[in-house]
């Protein structure tokens, strides 16, 4: 790990840092977010996948930053994941409304809301596990490092599964010819 990131880890933060700090995600979130209406004509569900891909390359952009491996990374990284998220979230309400009769579209949106809401909830608990597992009682801005990527991995693996299971959703909403 590089000095640079010793001395911001080792740095007393304000409340305001950690939000500064991830502007760059929220920003690519909220870019995204609207141009995803543009990229779902275009795209199709294959938005989605696009959305998995991003966020997928941008954490995985992020690790390499924290590990010194692509010390610019970082911002590149939280840019590209938050883009990701953006295209995600409106796509993933389109793939599972567009294809339900209208009485039942309340219906359908509350499943989609209350399984994300469990899906972030079991993912929270699952990679804060991996993370605080890997930490153990080490205090080091090393092994927070270290524990902080081992974590973002595992978040990485499940976009690419995610990625993947999203081109079975944008082959079977395929228009027929």
């Amino acid at each position: 790990m590089s000095a640079e990131t010793d001395q911001l880890l080792d740095r007393q933060l304000t409340p305001m840092d950690p939000g500064i700090a991830t502007l760059p995600y929220v920003s690519g979130s909220f870019v995204a977010s609207l141009a995803s209406s543009y990229l779902m004509q275009r795209l199709g569900s294959y938005a989605l996948t696009l959305g998995f891909g991003l966020q997928a390359l941008g954490f995985f952009l992020l690790m390499l930053a924290v590990e010194s491996m692509l010390p610019d990374g970082g911002l590149i990284g939280l840019v590209a994941a938050g883009m990701g998220f953006g295209i995600i979230m409106p796509s993933v309400i389109k793939a599972v409304g567009g294809g339900v009769d209208l009485r039942r579209a309340a219906l359908a949106s509350g499943a989609v809301i209350s399984a994300l809401q469990i899906g972030s909830a079991l993912g929270i608990a699952i990679i804060g596990g991996v993370f605080y597992g890997a930490l153990g009682a080490a205090q080091s801005s090393t092994a927070y490092a270290h524990a902080f990527t081992l974590a973002l991995g595992c978040a990485v693996a499940v976009l690419i599964l995610g990625g993947a299971l999203s081109t079975l959703v944008a082959k079977e909403s395929r228009p027929t010819v």
